[in-house]
């Protein structure tokens, strides 16, 4: 049996250590990626800005332990097409033929249509390459701007204000995380990270970036920011290029069932790419679980992906804050409000049952609270 996994992130790998355990003899497993670096932990990228981390220090299996698991780790090997009818795999080297074959090539950032966005010294960051890049032009840089104030970004901004860089964050929402947080925790937040010396300007509508070869101011509607170096955080999209002439079915994402098998019996889908009851999750828990299903299932075994709580904890300049289970209900929900000028915790209830939390800054309960919520 020929396994073919595109992807050497969190759901490929984790798929390929699946399949390890019920593999024959004559089994081949294959990795494709189009980075230079084999596995590594994906958020600590951003650890790397500040230069206290480096590419190598993230690595979780380097080359030696594919070669030693007998794996083919096809490294700077970009997957250009797929020809689902003969099973085929091609490159701009070669072609492959598959038995099985799972999709884990994740997504990409996404930008909006500003203008002057093909300036030097605008970047995105999703990968060890764009790292590099960023960290050379911060060498040079004094004042950096990040467009988003999502999770990525307010870590992006903390590691650029670690560096020495003059640092702003524009988040066109009224507060910080809207999506995790409410007005009151997100305004504690960026009271928090003043303190660390992040600039936060909420409201922020974004039109463009001017300068001669290289940025050097950022234009919202009613001001403008100096800037030599920027960074775009405004979320990330499917790589679903791929599959874009395949008989597959396919939404933001790959449309998954439950062992993450894709419309085409032959064909498995997990990760970023992944689309499972209209969700893409886009972080690395789920990643792992979903690779760990498709791989059990690939290779003959029985194992299902039943979804996951939403969770995200964050720790910039040492601010603690978590955001869990159902936030935004409809309906009557109650909720219980402990706060003090240092932290904020919100908890929803249906009934008596916990079912979401808001935390920013410390609270001594989380863990249980947590725990009751995912329960």
């Amino acid at each position: 049996m020929d396994y073919l996994i595109i992807g050497a992130g969190a759901a490929g790998v984790s798929a390929a250590k699946e399949i390890l355990k019920n593999r024959k003899s004559e089994d081949q497993i294959s990795i494709f990626t189009d980075e230079k670096y084999p596995f590594y932990y994906r958020p600590r990228l951003i650890e790397c800005l500040s230069g206290e981390v480096e590419v190598e220090d993230i690595i979780i299996n380097d080359q030696k332990w594919f070669e030693e698991n007998n794996i083919e780790l096809h490294l700077n090997e970009e997957i250009i097409e797929i020809d689902s009818q003969n099973k085929l795999l091609k490159s701009k080297k070669d072609q492959y033929t598959y038995d099985k074959l799972l999709l884990a090539n994740g997504s990409h950032c996404f930008v909006p249509p500003f203008s002057g966005v093909d300036l030097d010294n605008i970047f995105t960051l999703r990968t060890a390459a764009d790292l590099k890049e960023i960290n050379q032009a911060a060498e040079k840089a004094k004042k950096a701007v990040v467009v988003g104030g999502g999770l990525l970004g307010l870590e992006i901004a903390y590691n650029f204000a670690k560096a020495g860089l003059d640092t702003t964050v524009l988040e066109v929402a009224p507060y910080l995380l809207p999506m995790q947080l409410d007005q009151r925790g997100g305004d504690l937040l960026e009271e928090k990270l003043k303190q660390n010396n992040v600039k936060v300007v909420t409201d922020a509508a974004t039109k463009g970036f001017n300068g001669e070869k290289s940025v050097e101011k950022v234009i919202l509607e009613d001001r403008e920011i100096e800037a030599d170096l920027v960074l775009i955080s405004t979320g990330v999209r499917s790589n679903t290029s791929l599959v874009e002439n395949l008989d597959i079915d396919k939404n933001k994402g790959i449309l998954v069932d439950s062992k993450m098998q894709t419309s085409n019996p032959d064909i498995y889908a997990a990760g970023d790419v992944a689309e499972f009851k209209d969700k893409i999750y886009g972080i690395w828990p789920p990643s792992l679980a979903q690779g760990r299903v498709a791989g059990t299932v690939m290779s003959g075994g029985q194992a299902e992906f039943d979804g996951y709580v939403p969770s995200h904890k964050l720790k910039v300049a040492g601010i603690n804050v978590v955001s869990l289970g159902e936030l935004n209900k409809d309906g009557d929900y109650a909720e219980e409000v402990l706060a003090d000028n240092e932290s904020y915790v919100k908890v929803i209830k249906n009934k008596e049952e916990k079912i979401g939390a808001l935390i920013v800054g410390q609270y001594s309960e989380q863990n249980q609270l947590l725990a009751d919520i995912k329960r």
